[in-house]
């Protein structure tokens, strides 16, 4: 059985107090400094104290895929080195106890992460992003999440419409044009499409003359479009972004032809494939340091293993971080920009883990 011994549970117990005091001590700062930075956002917009714990509570969600690999790779780390320098893994392995045995109670920790991260990426973080979201569309000075890039809409009458941003907080898109054809275009400064007939404020309605220029042909401070026909589902897809969405919802939304991808399919597809593989950086936190941590030399060169695993975990993001921008882009197809340096990644420490 494990996890059922003397020894794996006073592994876990050493490795879980090290885990959690780095985690909540890490994020304690990053809170300190946020709210340092906010205090006086927080004040202007008369937040109360329940609010501000939530909206942290929630952050700590969203960034639980960062934060939980790292605290893991230092709890291993110092554990492992620990054990090392007191010869407890010499003492465990004289009677009798195999090395790869020793090991087992980490990689079953990295695994039960790794579905954790899995269970957040599900449930919990799509609830955070929908809370944090609106609540920053409060702040004024503070980071905002808006959705700033130039997206594109079919309507069900088969017109378009571009918009700048979507704000979830009033339920409006900002800076908005009405294609309905080549000859007939509005400027919308805002659209409610949430009314019973859209409601638009600050229009202005171009047409194409008989010189077949494009010229302002009437101005209205306020207008119903009652022909201007949204499908509820397509909205809320386009106006959520893929980080926002559980696994189940994009996955849902996949395409079927996974060879000839749109901007926005290459952008799903991509998140998709990220959220996939990133729970496994749990494991892969405890593959690729065990060799270093165990080796047993009269020196152990402790601060080299921390600065080398923290500049690999580090790099590891960065890496995918390129990759996922790749993807979204269409410079590499979305399976290969995310699967190659994963499993390159993978393979390397996994192979180095299997020799022991």
């Amino acid at each position: 059985m494990i996890l059922t011994t003397t020894w794996e549970k006073y592994f876990l117990k050493e490795t879980l107090k090290i885990f959690v005091f780095f985690l909540l001590g890490f994020y304690s700062l990053y809170v300190l400094i946020d709210y340092s930075t906010h205090a006086a956002s927080f004040k202007h917009y008369h937040f109360s104290v329940l609010d501000i714990i939530k909206f942290y509570a929630f952050e700590f969600v969203t960034r639980i895929d960062v934060l939980v690999p790292f605290a893991l790779l230092i709890a291993c780390i110092k554990t492992l080195c620990s054990l090392n320098v007191h010869n407890e893994l010499v003492a465990l392995m004289a009677s009798g106890i195999r090395l790869r045995r020793l090991l087992l109670p980490f990689l079953t920790l990295g695994l039960i992460f790794t579905a954790l991260i899995y269970l957040n990426f599900e449930i919990l973080q799509p609830m955070a992003y929908k809370y944090n979201t609106q609540l920053d569309h409060s702040r004024a000075k503070a980071k905002q999440k808006k959705h700033v890039s130039i997206q594109q809409l079919t309507l069900e009458d088969g017109s378009s419409i571009i918009y700048r941003s979507y704000e979830a907080d009033t339920g409006n898109f900002f800076d908005v044009f009405w294609i309905r054809s080549a000859d007939d275009i509005y400027r919308i400064r805002h659209l409610f499409p949430h009314h019973s007939s859209p409601l638009g404020k600050g229009i202005d309605h171009f047409e194409r003359n008989l010189e077949g220029l494009l010229v302002l042909s009437e101005s209205f401070n306020e207008k119903t479009f009652p022909g201007m026909r949204f499908n509820k589902d397509k909205l809320l897809e386009s106006v959520t972004l893929p980080e926002a969405q559980s696994l189940s919802e994009i996955q849902s939304k996949l395409p079927q032809n996974r060879e000839n991808l749109s901007e926005k399919e290459s952008s799903l597809l991509t998140t998709y494939y990220r959220k996939l593989a990133m729970p496994w950086l749990c494991l892969l936190a405890v593959l690729a340091p065990a060799p270093f941590c165990i080796r047993f030399s009269r020196t152990l060169p402790v601060f080299f293993i921390y600065a080398l695993s923290i500049f690999g975990l580090v790099t590891f993001y960065l890496v995918m971080d390129a990759a996922v921008v790749l993807g979204e882009r269409q410079m590499v197809h979305p399976a290969k920009a995310v699967w190659i340096p994963f499993g390159a990644f993978f393979a390397f420490f996994g192979y180095r883990f299997a020799r022991l």
